[in-house]
């Protein structure tokens, strides 16, 4: 393809992926969405730096193994991050458990589940002091 077709592609799945979602269960969604970027192996060696835009073990370059890895807040309010490269890391499971934890983080963060702020606030100063370690 070229790079004007891999463009337009990116974006034909990904408007069918949303009003899939739409259909299924989240209606209004297309129009809630203020900002995408769409992913592919392209864009995963290019930015992720991984061989072939393929997924593998978890990177070994961190002492710390999996406490070296984000987790779902950031320093920006209502930016949050999940997926292989947050806690806790790479496959299938451990991406799911990042998106439900990011889902009750941002639930959390709306007050529309109960959170233990204590709990919060010390294991992101925990895991934050163990980041500057790397």
């Amino acid at each position: 393809l070229s790079a004007e077709e891999y463009r337009r592609e990116k974006e034909r799945v990904c408007d069918e992926m949303i009003a899939r979602l739409e259909a299924a269960f989240l209606p209004g969604l297309a129009e809630a969405v203020i900002f995408r970027e769409v992913g592919t192996p392209r864009t995963h060696m290019k930015f992720l730096n991984r061989n072939d835009g393929t997924y593998g073990p978890i990177p070994s370059k961190r002492p710390l193994g999996l406490l070296g890895m984000p987790f779902n807040r950031t320093d920006l309010d209502s930016l949050y991050c999940v997926g292989d490269s947050t806690f806790p890391g790479q496959g299938v499971n451990a991406v799911a458990f990042s998106g439900f934890a990011c889902a009750h983080r941002v639930l959390a963060d709306l007050d529309i589940e109960p959170r233990n702020e204590l709990m919060d606030k010390g294991m992101q100063a925990l895991f934050a002091g163990l980041r500057k370690l790397v």
